[in-house]
């Protein structure tokens, strides 16, 4: 073999591994800095998500937020700033989101998705059966872990915004106490004896009186006044007690 054959023969070599050098660099660099020109479908889910705990208040439990996938056909270009999402919904505490992202960069985009949020709270639970027309006492109820389930009615975890009020209905044992199942206590009975305050800017005056309806707190009831026999409409203000001005 001559030298120039031999020559050649080694350009060639040399060559190959040349070419299959250039091509791991392009394997190993080139793709990510391709693939960085998007946001990657995880990190606008992320998003959404963070921005869905960030509204949820401290007292509630978050089991699991989980946010809809996004078609894998769509791309979206690397936002030259940070990821804004945002809300229309004005509750804190709901089990079903829609998140907008935007993207306010050179290469502005926008996206809903759907977010999902599993919460939880402690709720004052029923004990006891509680017949209508009861009175609620802390006996009677505790406190419990429960899921969130309807934000259409209000729960309650605080004994004394339900304490006095009487059950509006049967609840059974095991129930979560919502606003639906209460009503005011009744202050006034009808036939009762009442304490009429009347009053103005420069006097106050007391007299007895005779309900004629049954009356619970800031109700308008109609009172017979005892000295004068006349009925008059009075506001109830406490037990067996009663205002009007005059």
């Amino acid at each position: 073999m001559t030298l120039q054959t031999r020559q050649l023969k080694l350009l060639k070599i040399d060559y190959s591994q040349l070419v299959w050098a250039i091509l791991l660099i392009s394997l190993f660099y080139t793709s990510p800095l391709i693939a960085s020109e998007y946001h990657s479908h995880e990190q606008i889910r992320n998003t959404a998500v963070e921005f869905v705990r960030s509204q949820i208040p401290e007292d509630i439990s978050i089991k699991s937020i989980n946010a809809g996938k996004i078609d894998s056909r769509i791309r979206f270009k690397q936002c030259s700033q940070a990821l804004e999402a945002s809300s229309s919904m004005k509750k804190q505490i709901a089990k079903n989101w829609t998140i907008g992202v935007r993207c306010y960069g050179e290469t502005p985009w926008s996206i809903y998705i759907s977010v999902k949020a599993k919460l939880t709270r402690k709720m004052l639970v029923s004990k006891t059966t509680i017949t209508r027309g009861e009175t609620i006492t802390a006996e009677k109820v505790t406190l419990m872990e429960q899921e969130i389930t309807n934000q259409n009615k209000k729960y309650f975890s605080d004994i004394t915004n339900i304490t006095g009020r009487e059950a509006r209905r049967t609840i059974r044992p095991n129930r979560v106490i919502n606003s639906s199942m209460l009503q005011e206590a009744l202050l006034v009975h009808k036939k009762e004896s009442v304490l009429i305050y009347a009053q103005n800017q420069r006097i106050k005056i007391s007299m007895k009186g005779t309900a004629l309806k049954n009356g619970r707190y800031n109700e308008m009831i109609k009172v017979r006044n005892n000295s004068s026999n006349k009925i008059i409409e009075a506001v109830v203000i406490d037990r067996g007690i009663v205002a009007v001005n005059f």
